[in-house]
């Protein structure tokens, strides 16, 4: 397999769990296959993708389980790169969403307030 096909397979499996597009579980064991570790930023999480995982938590479409397993696969990525803007704020949602023993645990209110703060102006 060229690099080439590598690092597209790569981009597809990063773009599968950031928008959701198959089973959280299936996504993350899909891109745990490739390393934390790169030279390049293949994708770019946004305030949008975030918003999305939190509708469909609101929706009861995906567990407080599933959520803290698609911010554990994304957080601390090389290739993944946070909106312009909204670097800081993003970091602090995925620590926190993937943390639940160290931060607030996944509720309805705590989604909510997560909505809203990112609905807000970017912040960097």
């Amino acid at each position: 397999m060229t690099d080439e096909v590598r690092r597209a397979q790569r981009a597809e499996a990063l773009r599968d769990l950031i928008e959701l597009r198959v089973p959280i579980n299936q996504a993350a064991t899909a891109l745990a296959s490739y390393a934390w570790d790169s030279d390049e930023e293949l994708d770019v999480l946004t305030r949008a993708d975030a918003l999305r995982l939190l509708s469909r938590y609101k929706r009861q479409e995906l567990t407080p389980v599933e959520v803290q397993l698609w911010a554990e696969a994304l957080e601390g990525r090389d290739d993944l790169g946070l909106e312009d803007m909204s670097e800081d704020l993003l970091k602090e949602f995925l620590f926190q969403v993937a943390t639940p023993e160290l931060a607030d645990r996944l509720t309805p209110e705590v989604a909510a307030q997560w909505e809203a703060t990112l609905k807000e102006s970017p912040q960097g």
